[in-house]
C-alpha cells in the first residue's frame, strides 16, 4: 500500500507584494511521517517562506499546501490555527517570554488546546505540569525548571524552546534557523536532542538550516532552495561537492 504524505505540495509559487521575482517558485513535494528533512540555501533562497506555507502564516500567490490530505489554503484563520497546533515551531530568536521561568514558558506551549480563560488566568492541571516536566527533562534542562529564561544561554533557551513545541503533541516538527546564532558545539548537542526527540515521537521534521556539516550528519532527506526554486532533494551522501557549489554561487 502506497503512504500517503503528511504534506503535500503543489505548484507553490509566493511573490511578495511589490516583489519583482518570487520568493518561491512552483514548488512540488511530498513530505513523510518519519523524515528529517533539513533545507539548505542562501539567505533570501525562501527558506522562510516555505516553512510559513506547511503552517498557514503564508499563503501561496498559486498552488496548494495538503496536510492530511485537505488542503490548508483555503481554510479560514479559526482552522489554521487547529492545524498550527499540530506542528511545532522552533525559531532562530528563540520567541520565549524572557521574565517567566523553564516551566512556565513550556507550559505556554498547551495554549492552542486550551480554552481562554484558562490561559488569561494562568490555571494549569496537574497533568499539565507533569507533561511539562517530563518534556523539560526530555531537553535535557531538569535542573533549570525555575530558572527565568533571560538567565539561560542560547542554547539553554532553544531547548526550552523545543520543549514549548513537543508539549503540543505535534505531528510535524518545523525549525526556521534555530540554531544559525548558536557555536557549533552547542548547534550540534540541539540537533542530536532533536534527532532523538523525532525517532521517539515518530514526527515529520523539517529543519532550515545554514551549516551543510550539520545537515548532510542528521538529516535523512536534504532539500535545496536556489533564487525560490527547488535545486536539490536526495539524501545526503548525494549532495556533492559540485551540487554545494551551484546551490552557494561558489564556482570559479
Amino acid at each position: 500500500m502506497k503512504r500517503e504524505p503528511v504534506l503535500k505540495i503543489g505548484n507553490l509559487t509566493v511573490r511578495y507584494p511589490k516583489a519583482k521575482t518570487d520568493a518561491l517558485s512552483e514548488i512540488d513535494l511530498e513530505l513523510y511521517e518519519g523524515e528529517f528533512v533539513c533545507v539548505l540555501g542562501k539567505s533570501g533562497a525562501g527558506k522562510s517562506t516555505l516553512i510559513r506555507c506547511l503552517n498557514g502564516l503564508q499563503m501561496p500567490t498559486v498552488g496548494h499546501v495538503f496536510y492530511n490530505g485537505n488542503d490548508i489554503t483555503v481554510y479560514g484563520e479559526e482552522q489554521l490555527r487547529k492545524v498550527r497546533t499540530d506542528m511545532g515551531m522552533i525559531f532562530q530568536h528563540f520567541n520565549l517570554i524572557p521574565r517567566l521561568s523553564v516551566l512556565q514558558n513550556v507550559l505556554t506551549g498547551t495554549f492552542g488546546r486550551r480554552q481562554d480563560w484558562k490561559n488569561i488566568l494562568g490555571f494549569f492541571t496537574k497533568g499539565e505540569r507533569s507533561n511539562a516536566l517530563d518534556f523539560i527533562n526530555e531537553v535535557e534542562l531538569g535542573d533549570q525548571v525555575r530558572k527565568r529564561v533571560e538567565h539561560l544561554s542560547g542554547g539553554q533557551k532553544q531547548r526550552v524552546a523545543i520543549a514549548r513545541a513537543l508539549i503540543q503533541k505535534p505531528k510535524v516538527f518545523l525549525g526556521d534557523e534555530p540554531v544559525a546564532s548558536l557555536d557549533p558545539g552547542t548547534a550540534n548537542r540541539i540537533f542530536r536532542i532533536l534527532g532523538k526527540i523525532h525517532e521517539e515521537h515518530k514526527l515529520l521534521t523539517l529543519i532550515n538550516v545554514h551549516d551543510v556539516t550539520i545537515a548532510k550528519r542528521y538529516a535523512t532527506r536534504i532539500l535545496a532552495l536556489k533564487e525560490g526554486s527547488l535545486v536539490f532533494d536526495g539524501k545526503a551522501e548525494e549532495l556533492t561537492d559540485d551540487i554545494l557549489a551551484e546551490i552557494y554561487d561558489e564556482r570559479t
